[in-house]
């Protein structure tokens, strides 16, 4: 059989035949609205993140291309895989969208909005005609959406001057699942916090996506938001490519203020070691509930940054004295992580990675995987009421001293030091405090 001559493609463009469906909104942030949105290729659909970027100047598009450039080639279990950038001009778009996305005030730390969206079981369900729910999982698949609302042409009013903008998306995998900010509330408004071996394991796994990325890119932006984990148990890093930099970070970020390293507040040239230093507050809060760069309710920005600046001149307390449950061993990683000297820290996020696998995680042997995040999240959702054996096997590294495993984690008073009482009513307005204040009333007699 004559060998066929494929060399005449080489070279060759043709134009993409993918539609993009917005679906709803699930989230909102610094930079701008994020949708589900229903990317349909030809007639193969599938589920992609649309993430609106706001008006931002000429010299920051073009950087955020570049950069989006370099997170398209992030491939990594623990990224959030980036498929590159759309857009759409404003004249294109209609009357109320263009004053809605003009006059939205974007903000900072919003929680990933739950959707009900099928799964990938229930959309093979629907294209063999089979039942929703003849999978076996009906207990936490959520219901099926109904079909998906094409979007027909619509008549606009042609402004008599063309708007010259364009709005930018940038488009990127659709996670099932929950983010970090979302699920740790979640604990709180239950009086708990994570357990502290699978707050480490989420930790130890950006750890790993940094320590990749780092050798292209800077995040500039690790938040809980922006670690979503899906419903595998895998933790994932998203919106690389996404922070701005410049005079213009700042002002763009004032709500993310509580997760930048003391050179990013500085406004000084950044490196892995500033991501190193956010990731540290992550941990710091989801192990002991506080946060520690939480600046007053209603303050001006210039204020926030002097109250910020002048909270990076004094030690912060280390985690184990501030909540006695957390071992000393990761309370050591994560401080050093939080050396507000950069010099002082880990010099890049592999060796965080490694000092929380070996010095705890695994200093035992068995520890968390992802299966066992997977497990705990769905014990999690069911209140704790619905545990099988096979998910108990997954969380033998949670056994307390009478040999039962441990699923839940109080967040009881007594395992707060006064130290730790103390930096936790600096901060009345957050949920920790309105969640042990009603914690105090509920014990009185």
């Amino acid at each position: 059989m004559p060998e066929i001559d494929t060399s005449s493609l080489e070279g060759v463009q043709f134009p993409s035949s993918s539609t993009f469906h917005f679906i709803q909104e699930i989230g909102r942030g610094g930079m701008g609205i994020v949708f589900l949105a229903e990317k349909d290729c030809d007639g193969v659909v599938d589920y992609v993140v649309l993430k609106t970027i706001r008006s931002l100047s000429q010299e920051q598009i073009d950087r955020l291309k570049q950069e989006a450039n370099i997170a398209t080639s992030l491939r990594h279990e623990n990224i959030v895989k980036t498929y590159g950038m759309e857009s759409i001009a404003y004249s294109d778009l209609p009357e109320n969208i263009r004053q809605a996305i003009d006059n939205y005030q974007f903000e900072a730390g919003g929680v990933r909005k739950k959707l009900s969206i099928p799964s990938f079981a229930q959309r093979r369900a629907i294209l063999e005609g089979k039942p929703v729910g003849a999978t076996g999982m009906e207990h936490h698949i959520a219901p099926v959406r109904p079909p998906v609302r094409r979007l027909t042409p619509v008549t606009h009013v042609v402004p008599t001057k063309k708007d010259p903008r364009r709005l930018y998306l940038l488009a990127m995998d659709y996670v099932e699942g929950t983010d970090l900010r979302a699920l740790h509330h979640e604990h709180i408004e239950k009086f708990t916090l994570i357990p502290c071996p699978l707050t480490a394991f989420v930790i130890s796994r950006i750890c790993r996506a940094l320590s990749y990325a780092h050798e292209h890119i800077v995040h500039r932006d690790v938040t809980p938001e922006n670690i979503l984990i899906n419903n595998q148990g895998v933790a994932k890093l998203t919106d690389f490519g996404v922070a701005v930099t410049g005079a213009e970070a700042i002002q763009l970020f004032a709500g993310k203020l509580n997760y930048m390293s003391p050179e990013q507040v500085a406004n000084e040239t950044l490196d892995g070691r500033s991501d190193i230093f956010s990731l540290g507050l992550v941990a710091y809060e989801t192990l002991t509930g506080i946060n520690l760069l939480q600046t007053p309710k209603g303050m001006p920005l210039l204020q926030q940054v002097q109250y910020l600046q002048a909270m990076f001149q004094q030690p912060f307390p280390p985690a184990h004295e501030v909540r006695r449950d957390v071992p000393e061993v990761l309370s050591g990683i994560v401080m050093k992580m939080l050396a507000v000297d950069r010099n002082q820290r880990y010099r890049n996020a592999q060796d965080a990675g490694n000092d929380l696998e070996q010095k705890y995680l695994y200093a035992a042997g068995f520890g968390p995987t992802n299966n066992s995040l997977a497990s705990y999240m769905k014990i999690f959702e069911t209140g704790w009421k619905i545990t099988s054996q096979d998910q108990l096997r997954q969380l033998l590294f949670l056994k307390g001293k009478d040999g039962r495993v441990e699923t839940r984690r109080p967040l009881a008073l007594g395992d707060y030091t006064k130290a730790g009482w103390d930096w936790i009513v600096q901060r009345k307005g957050t949920a920790l405090y309105s969640a042990l204040a009603t914690l105090q009333a509920m014990a009185k007699p």
